[in-house]
């Protein structure tokens, strides 16, 4: 693919990258890390919190509507809804995942873009097959064979220059995506600015035992009115099976890289703003 754009002459090629990306080359700074990508042969690097965002706005908004949601970040959850709980299948965030989000926004804007996700989950690739995501992602790598990719392609991330941009768009609750409860966390934050005094009930889960026992209830009709965030990984996203740094020091890791977001709501977010901007 990034042969194939005959340096971004024939396409631009956008890299989109997860929030765990701040954690998991910890020998080298982000900015490196970005620089590293583009020096593969990206056009740009963008955050998929950005989707995050869109997505937390879009959410907040369904679920004032419905009353009783489930997460769809997370395809493996959405999956094993599918597969173990189809009754509550249209229950589901109908808001594509922050990834495929982000990535629909890139080509309507670029017109010809392809988008390449970087990020901690072997799901994704499986995400990316489905009807409604297969044009928006183009293709699927995880952060362990990103690094193979450096490594193969003999880029040492620890004598290259930081990138002076990086990423730095996102919003604190977009990036939070990363760690379980951060999707929960990011649509209260939304509800209570756009529908101040509106009771926001929520349930978050990590790992598949746990989410069982939470749709289990809500099969039971113990959860209405209740956002369900539902992470397949204990812990959330920043544990994937295609991650490269212990989860513990990971999720201090994204952390901190959230408390660094230029603005802390999604309210404020660039992304948001741009998606007003596209619908008006």
């Amino acid at each position: 693919m990034i042969k194939k754009s005959d340096h971004n002459e024939n396409y631009k090629l956008y890299a989109v990258v997860a929030p765990s990306i701040s954690s998991q080359f910890s020998y080298a700074k982000l900015g490196q890390v970005i620089t590293g990508i583009q020096e593969l042969g990206f056009f740009h690097v963008v955050e998929a919190a950005l989707g995050a965002d869109m997505v937390s706005y879009a959410e907040a908004a369904e679920l004032a509507e419905k009353g009783f949601l489930t997460s769809s970040c997370c395809p493996a959850f959405v999956d094993y809804i599918e597969k173990q709980f189809p009754q509550l299948k249209e229950h589901v965030s109908h808001n594509l995942s922050p990834a495929a989000t982000i990535a629909k926004y890139i080509k309507e804007t670029t017109p010809g873009a392809k988008v390449v996700f970087i990020g901690p989950c072997a799901a994704k690739k499986l995400e990316a097959m489905r009807k409604s995501v297969r044009s928006e992602v183009d293709f699927v790598l995880t952060f362990e064979e990103m690094a193979g990719i450096f490594a193969a392609k003999h880029v040492d991330l620890t004598t290259i220059e930081e990138d002076p941009d990086g990423v730095n768009d996102a919003s604190t609750d977009g990036r939070s995506f990363a760690v379980g409860g951060g999707v929960a966390k990011a649509v209260v934050n939304v509800i209570q600015h756009r529908y101040p005094g509106r009771e926001v009930k929520v349930t978050s889960s990590q790992g598949l035992r746990e989410c069982r026992k939470m749709l289990m209830m809500a099969k039971a009709g113990k959860r209405d009115g209740y956002l369900l965030e539902g992470m397949a990984c204990p812990g959330g996203c920043v544990a994937g099976a295609g991650t490269i740094t212990p989860v513990k020091k990971s999720t201090a890791a994204v952390t901190k890289y959230t408390k660094e977001a230029p603005v802390k709501s999604v309210s404020e977010s660039a992304a948001v703003k741009r998606l007003h901007e596209v619908q008006e």
